[in-house]
């Protein structure tokens, strides 16, 4: 072998090199550690250089060891590759091994079962509790809300519970009782509030519940006791939290206020109630999701920014049926797969074979439905959000979300058995045109929850066969009209103001717009955003607020530019807000502290009244809490300055509010620190203490 051929075939490595004595070759792989490396270096390139000299010639057996030495190279370079592929498939294989028994671990020790996750007997009012009049009783209840894992449709997820059950527990009362219910925040890193949605808190607006509005929120570990009464409302309410969006991720219950003066069709003999809550659920964390959205790209619409992200189940009373594991969630954030279990749950609810009362509440976040019974051509609505009207028969109601409707529901006939599907089906034209996206599992689902009402004494959750829908689902996307519900406790139209008219009056317009590279909306110039360290409520004390101030260029007064706040200062005045869209999708809009009227509406603005298409309906009014306003166009409300507070208006699409659809309305401020100053001093005390621990 030449000179040349041999150096082709060594590396300047001690590996490589062929030796002229067995002792050189120990004193390179057994002693090497007892040589200087300067040593090595010198051996190295000596043995180098007698390679290189003319005449040196190798023996038979030292032409054939390179050869060798070089398939051994290959074989131990071979070796070496597998073991580290080894190496590395086990440290993966061990490092999911830990993983999965980490998340196996989590799951038993903080998972809730169905059985707990969902308290039917309060959901079919099977309470026993006493429905009376004329004797005021304190209604205790002491709320733990923790953050637990859930699987209310057969996919493991974060829930926010209260006592462990989603929905929570149920508030059940009187007309004129008063309501105590200490909340005790378990959450170790969350701060969190509740809203009595629909409940009018005359006197009391620091127990609204709304975070950096009417307190600050509930720190982690902390407790804070909400106590209010129940003055003049009957009917349907629930709760829910009101910050951020914890409400999405099982944080909601149900309330109901009886009287034995509510007006109900006096020739039904009503057996049974039943509460149905509808709405949609979320695979993904609701905080994970609300990060996202708030950027200029989310995961789910990475080009466009501010498009909603859509619930990957309808739930009914707490459960969905999810079949197919297979099925990829359009929102789910994390690059582990959901924990998933195939299941066909169905929440059945018992009735007996006569007419029964069902209180329906839609709890989304994002969707609003379309709520039907097979075989059931016709309910029957008795009361919306707590008004009380003249019975109006429909084939299916459209609920928004934050709504509430009470209906009657017969059997077909006198010996009526076997179970029937309920259904909350999302209209596609209510979403669709507005989200570039689309999500497998609704339409696996054909875009709806199913539940069970069965005239069995004992059903079971499996779906009947031979299922026939009622009705095909409308596509408008609104309520009833606004001048087809009629109450029964009779109230013409508050008249206005002639004498102050701009006092108590106000027009406000909302919007979607792109601020910087995401897109917010705005009512009016402002885009609202949570104050994290204090409440709207202790801003506005030291102020001098009255029709004569000097509102600002945002009308924020004194507050952050990022908080629009409208004064009410005349007591017991007419206040009418005008409403005008400039977007062309239907918002549900709730007002906090009041039952509106809804006097008037029209497509295109109310131009302070000069729109020529407006109608107007003064006799009797509508009354509710939470309306829906079409796209581009507008509704007019009214309600009496009868309640001093700070009282919210915004859009009950929590993605929304988020991004900034909500003003506030300082209604009698005057009164309102009247009514601070003579607050409970501890409660006060432990409130303000909340500003400083927000999280």
């Amino acid at each position: 072998m030449s000179g040349n051929d041999a150096q082709s075939l060594l590396r300047p490595s001690a590996s490589n090199i062929i030796f002229d004595s067995e002792k050189d070759r120990d004193l390179n792989y057994a002693g090497r550690d007892s040589i200087s490396s300067v040593e090595d270096e010198k051996h190295d390139a000596d043995e180098y250089s007698k390679l290189q000299t003319p005449g040196h010639e190798l023996s038979t057996s030292r032409e054939e060891q390179p050869a060798a030495a070089t398939w051994l190279l290959i074989c131990r370079r071979i070796l070496l590759g597998v073991g580290w592929v080894l190496v590395w498939a086990f440290l993966v294989f061990l490092l999911t091994f830990i993983m999965a028994f980490i998340m196996a671990a989590w799951k038993l020790s903080s998972s809730i079962p169905l059985d707990k996750l969902v308290n039917t007997t309060e959901l079919n009012l099977q309470t026993g509790f006493k429905v009376e009049s004329g004797k005021q009783r304190l209604r205790e209840y002491e709320f733990d809300v923790t953050r637990r894992r859930g699987a209310p449709s057969g996919v493991w997820k974060k829930m926010v519970l209260v006592n462990g059950q989603s929905p929570g527990p149920l508030i059940e009362v009187n007309t004129g009782d008063i309501v105590r219910v200490k909340v005790n925040n378990l959450i170790w890193d969350e701060s969190t509030t509740i809203h009595w949605h629909g409940i009018h808190q005359r006197n009391t607006t620091w127990m609204d519940g709304v975070a950096g509005i009417s307190q600050c929120a509930i720190p982690p570990g902390k407790s804070f006791t909400y106590e209010f009464e129940i003055i003049d409302q009957r009917g349907t309410f629930w709760y829910h939290a009101h910050s951020k969006v914890q409400y999405t991720d099982g944080l909601y219950g149900p309330i109901v206020v009886h009287d034995p003066d509510e007006r109900l069709p006096p020739d039904v003999d009503i057996a049974a109630e039943r509460i149905v809550f509808m709405g949609g659920s979320f695979h993904a964390y609701g905080e994970d999701l609300l990060e996202s959205y708030l950027q200029p790209s989310s995961a789910w619409s990475p080009s466009m920014p501010g498009v909603e992200p859509l619930p990957d189940v309808i739930l009914i009373n707490g459960l969905a049926a999810f079949t197919n594991c297979n099925l990829t969630s359009s929102t789910w954030l994390s690059f582990m797969p959901p924990i998933c279990e195939p299941s066909s749950r169905q929440f059945a609810t018992p009735m007996p074979n006569t007419t029964t009362r069902l209180r329906l509440i839609n709890h989304s976040s994002f969707i609003s439905l379309y709520f039907t019974i097979d075989s059931h051509p016709y309910l029957t609505i008795i009361e919306i959000d707590g008004v009380e009207v003249e019975p109006i028969t429909v084939p299916g109601i459209h609920l928004n979300i934050g709504q509430r409707y009470s209906v009657l529901v017969s059997p077909i006939h006198s010996t009526t058995t076997g179970s029937f599907v309920m259904r909350a089906t999302i209209p596609k034209s209510c979403f669709l045109p507005y989200v570039p996206y689309t999500s497998e599992i609704l339409e696996s689902v054909n875009h709806q929850g199913t539940a069970l009402l069965s005239y069995s004494p004992n059903p079971n959750s499996s779906l009947p066969q031979n299922i026939k829908p009622v009705v095909d689902i409308p596509q408008n996307c609104t309520n009833l009209p606004f001048n087809l519900p009629v109450p029964i406790r009779k109230m013409a139209a508050f008249p206005p103001d002639t004498a102050h008219p701009s006092k108590n009056t106000h027009e406000i317009n909302f919007q979607f717009q792109q601020a910087g590279p995401v897109n917010r909306i705005f009512i009016n110039r402002t885009s609202y955003s949570p104050l994290p360290h204090s409440a709207q409520l202790w801003l506005s004390l030291p102020q001098t607020l009255d029709s004569d101030s000097d509102p600002g260029s945002y009308n924020n007064y004194n507050f952050p530019l990022n908080q629009q706040v409208l004064l009410l200062p005349d007591p017991n005045k007419t206040v009418q807000i005008a409403i005008n869209s400039r977007d062309i999708m239907e918002h549900p809009f709730h007002l906090h502290g009041h039952t509106f009227q809804i006097v008037a509406w029209g497509p295109g603005e109310f131009s302070g009244g000069t729109n020529p298409n407006t109608t107007w309906n003064l006799p009797n009014p509508m009354r509710r809490d939470t309306l829906t306003i079409p796209g581009l166009s507008h509704v007019v409300i009214r309600f009496l300055a009868d309640n001093p507070g700070i009282w919210a208006l915004h859009c009950h699409v929590a993605w929304h509010m988020e991004a900034g659809m909500l003003l506030t309305f300082l209604e009698r401020p005057d009164d309102l620190k009247h009514l601070v100053h003579d607050m409970n001093p501890s409660t006060k005390q432990l409130s303000r203490s909340f500003c400083s621990d927000y999280r």
